[in-house]
């Protein structure tokens, strides 16, 4: 009887540690250095009957996070790896799998940062002849030519995506990108190309239509995004496609409360520092200074911040692509919050230290913080002179045209001089 009751104590105790559900996803441990490491953790876990939270408990990192470990999405800190393996008293065998992983990742990452340069060589070096053949024809004709785009592999595709990138930050005009981008997106789907990629282009068709105002296009090109980053099962890459919604959709794409839950979304995607987390958090930061919420707004600088000192350096010095995350947007993000009633001398700081950083190819970044001082400082002449130095097009672009109508708003309540001028300029 009393071996009964015992054996029906520890069932309930097994229950209790591996609830029952779905089974977990496979890991082939053959795979990589990483996905050895992962399914050891697992194996490791599962042989002491512990759950995610169960082990989350123990070490105190996520139970997300010990997931994606152990699927091999991110390669963990070796931290991480200290604590798992003393949790599941593994006896230093996890810590020695540690060393191949880890110079797996810096490997993969090399690569990655060699493909992005040499994109950007190419992007910087095409001649404008080529220049306006790829508008209509997409760059993987004039990258590759027409007969090899056709069968483009998934490296030619990473080279593509990253010449992309740079294109998309430094065009004069976004919008004469696009017939060029869907060019290569009806590719990628006629040779079933690889989803990560068609996340990042679709991300960029919706940065596009954010610009030229078109905002239900937008929304199209970003649930195609998602979904397309989702398929991908790439975790950083979901965080990267919503964080980047979320930045964007402060420019009238979305309301403040939507952005913040956007935000939210990004930063439980992937705990790992990079572009999408960043973007993220300044997004949370710039929308709840938008709500007058100044102490969340600040807490949430302060927070992005501390994880920009963790992004990895070849996203931090890319300063010219969609893709990088360098310090100037830190400085841009406090001088944009600045406009919601932070410190007026904080801001003119934030906007001196980008200006500083700011790539000289990134003329809109560099025209909505001349903006940002004019909203500040309630100065339509500042803001007339600051427009009267870009074209058409980049006055007609949404990301400063929003800034100028919210200058423009406060010189009217104020009824300064030059608001008129700036009116129309505006309504030219």
């Amino acid at each position: 009887m009393v071996q009964k009751v015992q054996l029906k104590i520890s069932v309930r105790v097994r229950l209790a540690l591996v609830p029952p559900g779905r089974p977990p996803k496979s890991v082939d441990p053959n795979a990589s250095s990483l996905a050895r490491l992962g399914a050891e953790i697992r194996a490791s876990r599962a042989a002491r009957t512990l759950t995610l939270h169960g082990l989350s408990r123990l070490i105190g990192f996520t139970p997300q996070h010990i997931s994606e470990v152990e699927l091999a999405k991110v390669c963990p800190s070796n931290a991480f790896v200290e604590a798992v393996d003393r949790a599941l008293a593994a006896d230093g065998r996890l810590l020695d799998l540690y060393p191949a992983a880890r110079i797996e990742l810096l490997v993969q990452r090399e690569n990655r940062s060699e493909s992005r340069r040499e994109a950007i060589r190419w992007c910087q070096e095409v001649s404008d002849v080529k220049r306006r053949a790829f508008i209509g024809l997409g760059l993987s004709v004039v990258l590759l030519g027409p007969e090899a785009a056709a069968q483009a592999s998934a490296d030619d595709w990473d080279r593509i995506a990253h010449a992309w990138a740079y294109e998309l930050d430094t065009a004069p005009d976004r919008s004469a990108l696009l017939p060029g981008l869907v060019a290569d997106l009806k590719r990628l789907h006629a040779n079933h190309g690889p989803q990560r990629v068609v996340a990042q282009l679709s991300s960029h068709a919706a940065a596009i239509a954010v610009s030229a105002g078109d905002i239900d296009t937008a929304r199209r090109w970003w649930r195609r995004a998602r979904a397309s980053a989702v398929a991908s099962g790439d975790s950083h890459l979901i965080s990267y496609v919503t964080g980047r919604q979320a930045i964007q959709g402060l420019y009238g794409a979305y309301s403040p409360v939507h952005v913040v839950a956007l935000a939210n979304e990004a930063l439980r995607a992937s705990t790992a520092p990079g572009t999408g987390r960043m973007n993220a958090l300044t997004a949370k930061a710039q929308a709840l200074a938008m709500l007058g919420r100044e102490r969340a707004a600040s807490d949430t600088l302060v927070a992005s911040e501390r994880a920009f000192e963790h992004v990895p350096r070849n996203i931090t010095r890319d300063k010219i692509s969609a893709l990088g995350w360098a310090e100037d947007r830190l400085h841009h993000t406090r001088s944009y919050c600045a406009m919601y009633g932070a410190s007026p001398s904080a801001g003119e700081i934030a906007r001196t230290e980008a200006l500083r950083f700011i790539a000289d190819t990134d003329w809109r970044s560099r025209a909505q913080l001349k903006l940002h001082r004019a909203v500040s400082e309630i100065d339509a002449q500042d803001a007339v002179a600051t427009l009267s130095d870009l074209s058409d097009a980049q006055r007609s672009d949404r990301f400063v045209r929003m800034i100028a109508t919210r200058a423009l708003a406060s010189c009217e309540s104020r009824n300064v001089a030059g608001v008129a001028e700036l009116r129309e300029v505006l309504t030219a």
